[in-house]
């Protein structure tokens, strides 16, 4: 995949590993995700050009997901979470416990793995609901506002698994440290884009952030957590450096 056309916004998307949506309330941020998976209804959306409901279901459910703030759990334990979407793409039982058993290791699940998903706090609800979804490896992953419920270096774990596995994060975001994370930032305002560039070029500009309220990120927190995730080889106090090495 490498475009995303959204006809109601008169926007079309280039596909890259992380793309910031930003904007205020009510921007239009979440409904451009309830498109993306047609909790609304999806005309107007082109994927490579094709009209998106012209793809076969079985192919938008693998490839296309978002986790959406207000979505309810499917199961009742936390690894029957991480199953049931692999199930419905209808990814073979064995392998699929192979992955859970992957994915507790790499995003250090190994002490919720069997627990009831009431009693997780909020932070481990939103890492389970990223997580349930990104097992399935789809192409493009849209994330409603929920990376900011996450310590450091479960963000960390989330970049370095979908830059390892070409899958396209969509992050609607409040936090302006998510910033940084991404390859290019998109701004809503009443369901129109404000501006949509490469993230180094973005904080050329800084009356956008002023604009809809946000602070620019605090650097130098993230360059050394990206270090010690080898994702960086050294520390960075200049953003465009920052963003331009980690994307590279």
């Amino acid at each position: 995949m490498e475009t995303l056309e959204f006809k109601n916004y008169n926007l079309k998307i280039t596909l890259s590993p992380f793309i910031n949506i930003i904007g205020k309330e009510a921007s239009g941020k979440t409904k451009l995700l309830k498109y993306l998976i047609n909790r609304i209804n999806g005309n107007g959306i082109l994927l490579d050009g094709k009209p998106i409901d012209s793809y076969d279901l079985s192919f938008l459910r693998k490839n296309i997901a978002a986790v959406l703030k207000k979505q309810e759990f499917k199961t009742k334990y936390v690894k029957e979470e991480l199953l049931y979407y692999q199930l419905r793409v209808n990814n073979n039982e064995e392998e699929a416990y192979k992955n859970i058993n992957n994915f507790a290791k790499f995003f250090g699940l190994e002490e919720i793995i069997e627990s009831e998903i009431n009693n997780l706090s909020t932070y481990e609800k939103a890492y389970l609901k990223i997580l349930s979804l990104l097992i399935i490896n789809p192409s493009i992953l849209g994330i409603d506002d929920l990376l900011t419920y996450l310590k450091i270096d479960e963000k960390m774990k989330i970049i370095k698994y979908a830059k390892e596995n070409n899958i396209c994060i969509l992050n609607v975001t409040s936090n302006s440290e998510e910033l940084l994370y991404g390859t290019d930032i998109l701004i809503l305002d009443h369901n129109k884009v404000v501006a949509y560039d490469k993230t180094n070029k973005f904080f050329e500009n800084k009356n956008y952030l002023a604009k809809i309220g946000m602070n620019e990120p605090f650097i130098v927190e993230l360059s050394s957590n990206l270090d010690y995730y080898d994702l960086l080889q050294k520390k960075y106090f200049n953003m465009r450096s920052l963003i331009d090495e980690l994307w590279k």
